[in-house]
């Protein structure tokens, strides 16, 4: 896989409308073309962040097949921006739609080759490493995030 960390961009506006992002409580993301996301442009993969709430982890989406992967993540890291800083994905939950749960593996090398390239809001000349562990196992379920 190759994902890319890139701003999303006015030419993937009917892109991005088509995955029908929605965020942690459901509500549609709105486009916008200077949100970054982790992109796979030959397998058709993209990871967007999708919000967070006091006291709850980050949610993070990867669309798949035309389907959403929830996931739970918690990011720590340490650094500053003199020297640089060090991220660390952790995955704590992984919801993987029934309709596309056979390619649990798949999925699960999508997820951890996503978090390698994205960095938040940190400018790449400011990172050092990046780290991602897949601390679950991950969950079949019924609902398709996106409503498919």
């Amino acid at each position: 896989m190759g994902f890319v960390y890139e701003e999303v961009g006015e030419e993937n506006r009917e892109l991005w409308e088509s995955i029908g992002w929605k965020d942690w409580v459901k509500n549609p993301i709105d486009f916008c073309s200077i949100v970054h996301w982790a992109i796979d442009r030959e397998n058709k993969v993209y990871m967007q962040p999708i919000g967070s709430f006091i006291d709850t982890p980050e949610y993070y989406d990867l669309a798949y097949k035309g389907r959403i992967v929830r996931m739970e993540i918690l990011e720590h890291g340490d650094g500053t921006r003199s020297k640089g800083f060090n991220i660390l994905w952790d995955v704590h939950r992984i919801c993987i739609p029934q309709s596309i749960w056979e390619y649990k593996s798949e999925i699960l090398k999508a997820v951890f080759e996503s978090f390698k390239v994205c960095r938040g809001v940190i400018p790449e000349d400011k990172v050092k490493s990046i780290s991602v562990e897949i601390n679950c196992t991950p969950e079949c379920m019924e609902e398709d995030y996106n409503g498919r």
